[in-house]
């Protein structure tokens, strides 16, 4: 019998935040997860699964209620070295994507941006009307992903809601993430390397919590093409991740402070009052202090 469900395409499916997503929809919706490989744990039942490159595999010839596009080429630092392959990969398949939806129908299409298009602050919350100033070349095509997002909403018709996701932290999250990449180096006993003097602050949201906004926004009853903000209002700094990873692995860590990074901004820190009132949607986990 077919499913009444809505259903929804998330690409980057078996990535730590698209794990994290998938299972959050699956509960509510027909959930198809594509991803470049199988994931490394199961979707639940009941889950479609697809593997395809975003640059030229196969994609679905299916309309679907909502695409969640969450396949990027992630970090900062990685895409100083590696900017042809940035944008071939997280501009290209934005691109490809939302030429899916346009032929097919899919009326809503959400794209996880990054708090990284904003660049360097003056310490402020930053709001979803600032102006953007990225700083390397992944936070650029985050920002041209937004772009060609609103284009296609003005051309085409399609609701655009782009989440700009404040550094994401929970399980099974990337081993080149700080907090994750700070615990396996105290466990190996190896040094960490941290640019600048650690005072560096970071809004750190919840996989959990992502999962909830990509919901709402599923679910908005606003049309056209929309920013929101997706963190907590808090940050914290990178020597307090380090306290952390100390405490959870109960070890002390061997630290070695060196010259600041280009690509690093002083401090990200999210304004998220236009999520709460047009999403209904507030951070529920905090970062353990």
């Amino acid at each position: 019998m077919p499913s009444n469900k809505p259903t929804v395409l998330v690409t980057g499916a078996s990535g730590f935040i698209g794990y994290h997503v998938v299972r959050h929809l699956s509960a509510t919706n027909h959930v198809t997860a594509l991803d470049l490989g199988t994931p490394t744990a199961p979707h639940p039942e009941g889950v479609d699964e697809i593997i395809c490159d975003l640059r030229d595999g196969a994609l679905p010839a299916s309309r679907f209620d909502a695409i969640v596009h969450l396949a990027a080429l992630g970090g900062v630092r990685p895409s100083i070295e590696r900017p042809l392959d940035y944008l071939e990969t997280n501009l290209g398949g934005t691109l490809r994507l939302l030429e899916h939806a346009r032929q097919h129908g899919t009326p809503r299409f959400l794209f996880a941006s990054s708090s990284s298009v904003y660049g360097p602050t003056d310490g402020n919350p930053s709001s979803e009307d600032d102006a953007l100033a990225p700083c390397s070349p992944y936070a650029l095509t985050k920002q041209q992903g937004e772009q060609w997002g609103r284009l296609y909403t003005r051309l085409h018709g399609i609701d655009f809601i782009a989440l700009r996701l404040f550094a994401v932290w929970g399980e099974g999250q990337r081993p080149d993430l700080a907090l994750e990449s700070f615990r396996r180096k105290i466990l190996a006993g190896e040094t960490i390397t941290i640019h600048g003097d650690g005072s560096q602050r970071r809004d750190l949201t919840h996989v959990s919590d992502v999962a909830r906004a990509v919901e709402a926004a599923i679910r908005w009853s606003g049309t056209g093409f929309e920013v929101f903000n997706i963190g907590t209002g808090t940050n914290h700094s990178v020597n307090d991740m380090l306290r952390a990873a100390e405490q959870w692995t109960g070890l002390k860590a061997k630290v070695a402070y060196g010259p600041e990074h280009p690509a690093d901004v002083p401090a990200t820190l999210a304004d998220v009052r236009k999520a709460k009132d047009l999403l209904d949607w507030e951070p529920r986990k905090g970062f353990p202090k």
